[in-house]
């Protein structure tokens, strides 16, 4: 979405389980993803995000719009993290991850949410007058978790308004109805999606 946006051309190389088994020993940590730009290699999504923002002038105009970006990108990582901790590991119960979308996510969203409103209310970003690497990871996040529960976002307004304010920018609305967009789900074990309806 990143590339989308500045306008890179870029080869987007998906891969079946089948080929990841031979490929794992391959990539840096034996995790993917992995981004390619000439001799560079570089793995770890936030790690590429951070290279691309710096490259493309997305992380902010002066060092507060800079620090918002790296607060507002490592605690949507944060939250990204608990919900494949709790969504991924074969040992979790359907009761688990029921307590964590009834309990513990709402406090998460609530304490993303007030970051959010703390910004500078003359603009939609999470960071100043312009897009940062921030808003892109606290869009995906966003847009993952909207699309697997359709109402999680119904007492959290301003990070719903958010999500359709980022949606709504030409670039990314193009991209997102593009058949280049790949599926964003949050998956459990054995390509389920939890908790069970």
């Amino acid at each position: 979405m990143l590339l989308e946006f500045v306008g890179v051309d870029f080869e987007d190389r998906q891969i079946t389980l089948e080929q990841w088994e031979t490929l794992r020993s391959t990539t840096p940590f034996g995790r993917m993803p992995v981004y390619k730009e000439g001799d560079l290699e570089i793995p770890e999504t936030f790690a590429i995000m951070n290279y691309l923002g710096r490259k493309h002038g997305l992380c902010g105009d002066n060092d507060h719009d800079r620090i918002r970006s790296d607060v507002t990108t490592e605690a949507w990582r944060d939250y990204g993290n608990r919900v494949a901790n709790t969504f991924g590991a074969q040992s979790n119960s359907d009761d688990a991850r029921k307590r964590f979308l009834a309990e513990e996510q709402p406090a998460l969203l609530a304490d993303l949410e007030a970051y959010y409103l703390q910004r500078d209310t003359t603009s939609q970003y999470w960071a100043g007058a312009s897009p940062t690497i921030g808003d892109f990871a606290a869009f995906h996040l966003i847009e993952g978790l909207a699309r697997q529960f359709p109402n999680v976002l119904r007492n959290f307004h301003a990070l719903e308004s958010f999500h359709q304010f980022f949606a709504a920018q030409p670039k990314i609305k193009k991209y997102l109805e593009s058949p280049r967009r790949p599926s964003a789900l949050f998956y459990g074990p054995n390509g389920k999606i939890y908790p069970k309806e």
